[in-house]
């Protein structure tokens, strides 16, 4: 068993890294990066679902579904 720490031959730290760029890659802060990288090509109907989702209390979430 490997007790070397931040190594690539360690699988614990191996297993923690790609933890952690999970969790980032899957970030409200990336989605939201993405979201505005992508702003040029939004259409206008894009936009105004957008705005509406912002503005909602809920996040646009209906209690029925």
């Amino acid at each position: 068993m490997s007790t070397l720490t931040g190594k690539l031959a360690d699988p614990e730290f191996r297993r923690e890294r790609a933890r952690k760029a999970s969790a980032a890659a899957h970030s409200t802060d990336r989605y939201i990066n993405v979201l505005v990288e992508r702003a040029p090509e939004l259409t206008e109907n894009h936009r105004a679902q957008l705005r509406a989702l912002l503005a909602s209390q809920d996040g646009g979430q209906r209690a029925d579904g």
